[in-house]
């Protein structure tokens, strides 16, 4: 009998540390929305080029969104033939400069392979990486999404010691990007 409820207070304990964080779906720009953890508050000093910027500097957990019109790295690709030679114009090509950018920051770093995957009916690539940064081991969590008109990157990261406290939270955050329509102009 003991043992019976031991381990229902040790099911107990062990369901209630996976209990899914509570979110709150922002919405930006009336171009996407994400669903961020209510734990983590809106800041602006992430990145410059960020449309979503939110942590959470008490258990050292950072997300943001930066996107870019899809025509503009895609021209860029077939106009340069340093960059034609190495990258593809589409998700692919876009996910790999990506890559390799945040290879040359990154001591140490390693990489996963690309995940193929749809996220709310859009192609995306899916990537984790951790390295040194500025002297901390940090863990990252990238998507990489294709929108109607823009490439999307949505990334996440931590202190690579807090990986377990937060791995499935970044691929929540990251599953649950959505690109809103636009709206349909009124006929008269």
């Amino acid at each position: 009998m003991k043992k019976a409820i031991l381990y229902i207070v040790l099911l107990s304990l062990f369901t209630n540390c996976q209990k899914k964080e509570e979110t709150e779906l922002v919405r930006v720009k009336n171009q996407y929305t994400l669903a961020i953890p209510k734990s983590m508050s809106k800041v602006d000093y992430l990145h410059t080029d960020a449309s979503l910027q939110y942590q959470n500097a008490n258990t050292d957990f950072y997300t943001i969104v930066i996107d870019e019109p899809s025509d503009d790295f895609n021209t860029l690709v077939l106009q340069e033939a340093d960059l034609r030679a190495t990258y593809s114009p589409d998700l692919k090509g876009y996910a790999l400069l990506l890559k390799n950018n945040i290879s040359n920051t990154l001591k140490k770093g390693a990489f996963s392979a690309f995940e193929e995957t749809s996220i709310n009916g859009l192609p995306a690539l899916l990537m984790n990486a951790s390295g040194e940064v500025d002297g901390f081991i940090i863990y990252y969590q990238f998507g990489f999404v294709k929108g109607k008109e823009t490439y999307y990157q949505i990334v996440n990261w931590t202190d690579l010691k807090r990986k377990k406290d937060h791995q499935k939270t970044m691929a929540d955050i990251i599953s649950s990007f959505k690109e809103l329509g636009k709206p349909k102009k009124k006929q008269s």
